[in-house]
């Protein structure tokens, strides 16, 4: 059994997700989950590698206690919203010099704001 649904699940991981961070379709993951076709061992390497496990963990062979699967915290778990969440999203998907034009233009605001709220 290949444990990349339970994974990804557990990571908060959407399919077309982990198929953008590892180059496939979200087809081909689709695929693995349902056991209709198998990832080749680059995938499995570049999936165990993401999800730092072994690759005997991701195929079912081992149940190894450190092998266990580590959630990551959810934007419930840290407190924001979900439209924090997907800003946050949005923003990784940037380009340096978009995140630096956003930080400012953001940074801007509060002064902006604060500055208003004084009189």
């Amino acid at each position: 059994m290949i444990r990349i649904k339970e994974l990804r699940k557990a990571h908060g991981i959407l399919q077309g997700d982990l198929a953008d961070k590892i180059n496939v379709s979200q087809a081909t993951i689709s695929g693995w989950e349902n056991g209709k076709i198998e990832p080749s061992m680059d995938a499995l390497r570049q999936i165990a590698n993401l999800f730092d496990v072994s690759i005997d963990y991701l195929l079912g062979s081992t149940n190894d206690a450190t092998q266990e699967i580590k959630k990551t915290p959810s934007y419930e778990d840290v407190g924001i919203s979900t439209d924090e969440a997907e800003l946050l999203a949005d923003f990784r998907k940037l380009t340096d010099d978009q995140k630096a034009f956003v930080l400012q233009a953001v940074k801007a605001e509060a002064i902006r704001r604060a500055g208003g709220r004084k009189k």
